[in-house]
């Protein structure tokens, strides 16, 4: 199975180093840049912004990353994962555990097992006593891999209770904090979904763009990857695929931010966020396909963009149907 990695890159090529140094042979890597990078890579196509954002309107700064989905796609790589470029690993099995997790399969019965550390597999997908030993399994598509050094917690959070002024965490959190099982997600379970270290089958990818966000115009950001996360969730459920979320575990070490100017985006984005949980699950989709589901989606956000205060979802929807529109033509 041939795998890409894309890498939305504006701080140098450290992390595509990094991941090189272990990558196997059928692992490509596809860097969107601001600036073109000095040097050559090997199994690396680099792309900028500009050739990105003169592809379509919808891949501006913040949704660059998927002009490199889109690539991949066209060039019919198995399985996409994504990277952020302060992402670093921390085992040489990063890649294995991706793709180990997407040729799995998942049930929708918790098992109470799973509040337990140093289970043997073989004992764990027994379950506790009462476990069914019959049930039906889905396969999993989409895999959220997680992270220790800097959470991905909301600007607030970091600004005002952690007090922290460059939006960098600080210990013991940035340094404790320890991921210890993996989940498979149930139909109906929503979740936050942070794009920085994400697989996904090539199947996946008409779902799964990350949402639009427009901060220089409609200052709306940091919620593309999270929005993305409940619309293919939802989709996930309708066509009895499942996303797990656990390994493989990358260090994060953010660079320093403007904690208030993230703070702004957020509060901006957040009456739409509070709607998109609180409605998205009552959506009864009718397709039988990612496309076809993603579309309605996007009229479903299209509707809801007549109230003034969802405004923003109108230009949404229109990168939905745009999104669509360029996967089925040339590239």
């Amino acid at each position: 199975m041939k795998s890409a990695v894309i890498i939305s890159s504006k701080r140098g090529p450290q992390c595509l180093e990094n991941f090189l140094e272990f990558a196997p042979d059928n692992v490509d890597f596809i860097v969107i840049s601001k600036e073109k990078m000095e040097k050559k890579y090997d199994k690396t196509t680099e792309f900028n912004d500009k050739e990105a954002s003169a592809k379509s309107w919808i891949f501006n700064r913040v949704t660059n990353r998927n002009f490199g989905f889109l690539y991949a796609y066209k060039q019919n790589y198995d399985i996409i994962m994504t990277l952020d470029d302060d992402c670093f690993p921390t085992s040489k099995t990063f890649f294995d555990d991706h793709t180990k997790r997407l040729n799995s399969f998942g049930s929708d019965h918790f098992s109470t097992l799973s509040a337990f550390s140093n289970i043997p597999e073989d004992i764990f997908e027994k379950g506790a006593r009462g476990f069914p030993s019959s049930f039906e399994k889905y396969p999993i598509v989409l895999n959220q891999g997680l992270w220790i050094g800097d959470l991905d917690l909301p600007a607030t959070t970091i600004g005002r209770i952690l007090k922290s002024a460059d939006g960098k965490i600080p210990p013991p959190l940035s340094t404790e904090s320890k991921v210890v099982n993996d989940f498979v997600l149930p139909k109906g379970q929503l979740a936050t979904f942070c794009g920085m270290n994400v697989s996904f089958r090539r199947e996946v990818l008409p779902a799964l763009p990350w949402t639009y966000q427009d901060p220089d115009v409609d200052r709306v950001s940091r919620y593309d990857d999270i929005w993305a996360g409940l619309i293919v969730k939802i989709i996930l459920d309708k066509l009895d695929k499942r996303m797990s979320t656990g390994s493989p575990v990358i260090r994060h070490t953010k660079g320093k931010r403007d904690i208030e100017k993230d703070i702004e985006y957020e509060i901006k984005g957040d009456t739409i966020n509070s709607y998109l949980w609180n409605n998205l699950s009552s959506l009864v989709l009718e397709g039988n396909n990612y496309e076809s589901c993603f579309l309605e989606v996007a009229n479903w956000l299209d509707k809801a963009s007549e109230n003034p205060d969802l405004i923003f979802l109108k230009k949404v929807s229109k990168a939905m149907h745009e999104w669509i529109m360029l996967l089925n033509s040339p590239f």
